[in-house]
């Protein structure tokens, strides 16, 4: 790995010390490693009641020990309210007022650029709320958000998570003040939604901020392929040549290695399936498709061996 990207390199706290920890223990020993950053979630893990001072303190932390901090807001899908706890805490029930509150203690913490997941791969398959309609919702939702944003001076990038195609999420962004939005990139997330991740990072160029770094392998499973997940270098995903792309595009986006544990399936056999997802071209489901494995047994788990991922990724991201 270049010395470049060492530098714009960490990994999620939570997969080396567990759900609870120490963030300023955290910081310390992860910059000991060799990281350049620590992503820790939410503002509230730095500071339970966003105290300013307690929330300066863990920012110097990190500044003493050259890391920078990831910030998350959450999850954002006004259908589903109950999943935004925290913003809705931060702003005593308003929703929007409690996100740009993280925001203001993310940049507290040093970090003007906060991680926004809109929801699950349930909400994606809700037969009583149009995919579509959900993400007009958002997008509504967020271009409200845009002036109070561009006065604070934050980016949110919304990730690729389980539930949402790189198209999609290129078409918030064209609605969107690129300098206040842009994209955080999850490819173990992408296959899922049978995308090809050479492809869905030219699809989002110019536009990522930061990258999620985690291995699977595509099984077949009957009706399709589960994502079985696995050591960095050991999947489908040519992280060599995915990062070369988005360096050539994207050159400041930040890396951050993440232990995903979802179990996720993808039947395209059934009935229905391709409707869901009317922007995967055939060229590109051949692509997607010929990453599978031969049959085979199925595997323990579909996680994999936590720790051996979590030692693969801290090597990848660490190496000289």
């Amino acid at each position: 790995m270049s010395d470049g990207l060492m530098k714009r390199a960490g990994i999620f706290a939570k997969d080396l010390y567990g759900p609870t920890f120490d963030v300023r223990d955290a910081v310390q020993a992860m910059g000991r490693q060799g990281f350049a950053g620590a992503f820790i979630g939410t503002p509230f893990i730095a500071s339970p009641t966003l105290d300013k001072q307690e929330l300066e303190d863990v920012r110097q932390a990190a500044d003493e020990s050259g890391v920078s901090l990831g910030l998350s807001l959450g999850m954002l899908n006004p259908y589903q309210p109950a999943r935004s706890t925290e913003a809705l805490a931060a702003g005593s029930g308003d929703l929007a007022t409690g996100l740009l509150k993280l925001a203001e203690a993310a940049l507290l913490l040093g970090q003007p650029d906060v991680m926004l997941v809109v929801g699950t791969e349930d909400d994606r398959f809700n037969r009583s709320i149009a995919w579509s309609d959900q993400l007009a919702a958002v997008l509504s939702f967020l271009k409200r958000l845009e002036p109070a944003l561009g006065s604070l001076g934050s980016r949110v990038l919304i990730k690729t998570h389980q539930e949402m195609t790189s198209w999609e999420v290129r078409r918030l962004l064209e609605e969107l003040d690129p300098g206040h939005f842009g994209a955080a990139f999850d490819p173990v997330n992408l296959i899922v939604r049978m995308e090809d991740p050479l492809a869905a990072a030219d699809r989002l160029a110019g536009l990522i901020g930061q990258v999620h770094v985690d291995d699977a392998r595509l099984l077949w499973s009957g009706r399709g392929y589960s994502r079985s997940l696995c050591p960095v270098g050991q999947g489908c995903i040519d992280w060599p040549a995915l990062i070369a792309r988005i360096g050539a595009t994207d050159p400041n986006a930040f890396y951050w290695g993440e232990m995903h544990r979802a179990e996720l399936v993808m039947p395209f056999l059934n009935e229905g399936w391709f409707d869901a997802h009317p922007d995967i071209e055939t060229a590109e489901v051949a692509q997607w498709a010929s990453k599978g494995m031969p049959l085979s047994p199925p595997p323990p788990s579909l996680v994999g061996d936590v720790d051996e991922r979590v030692r693969a990724v801290t090597a990848f991201l660490t190496q000289p």
